[in-house]
């Protein structure tokens, strides 16, 4: 056999394979890019999704970090049977039994302390009418640890206003703006509560 027609015959079994088209290699790789981003996509809001139930149902874990209330001390009410927290670095000064105020304390001779204060006073309301809260609680705007009242502010003072067996309590930060006691006043309105002598803990009054 010839070996120049060999060539030619080799040459044309070379030509007459079919060639792949190149837009089809190009969609192939975008398409394979396409999924790569989704894939890593999906990956980082499956950690969000758990960090975020994480959070919600394991609050006292490591992700939400240390609680900045954990030292704060109790004030109990044997007369009421209420209970609250207040910072380590404050007083809790009984005026009356039903009266009591909460303020900073010197940490050193000499030191002028901020007038803002909180108190926490009690008084009969025999001869009130009921308000909206008492009546229907889903017109409360304040709600702790199965205390239904109502919160108000002005200028100069935030109210937790609430009720329990013929007593009005009112909670109260007198603000003279010498100070921003607004994150402490949040939680000593948190930790409000009626204490039984089987829940008289640091951390539930």
């Amino acid at each position: 056999m010839d070996p120049e027609i060999s060539l030619e015959e080799e040459d044309k079994e070379k030509d007459a394979k079919p060639v792949k088209p190149k837009h089809r290699t190009i969609w192939r790789r975008v398409g394979l890019s396409f999924l790569l981003i989704l894939a890593t996509a999906a990956v980082f809001a499956a950690g969000y999704l758990a960090v975020i139930l994480w959070q919600r149902y394991f609050p006292g874990s490591f992700l939400a970090g240390p609680n900045p209330y954990e030292n704060w001390l109790v004030y109990r009410s044997e007369n009421y049977g209420l209970g609250l927290r207040y910072p380590d670095n404050w007083e809790a000064t009984e005026v009356s039994t039903s009266f009591v105020t909460f303020h900073q304390k010197p940490q050193q001779e000499g030191e002028v302390l901020p007038k803002d204060y909180v108190s926490l006073a009690v008084a009969s309301n025999a001869k009130r009418g009921k308000t909206a809260c008492e009546t229907d609680q889903s017109a409360c705007s304040f709600h702790a640890n199965g205390i239904f009242g109502d919160r108000s502010s002005t200028p100069e003072q935030e109210v937790i206003f609430f009720s329990k067996d013929g007593n009005d309590f009112i909670l109260t930060w007198f603000e003279y703006g010498e100070v921003d006691y607004a994150s402490i006043f949040e939680e000593m309105g948190k930790s409000l509560r009626f204490t039984t002598p089987e829940n008289t803990d640091a951390q539930n009054p």
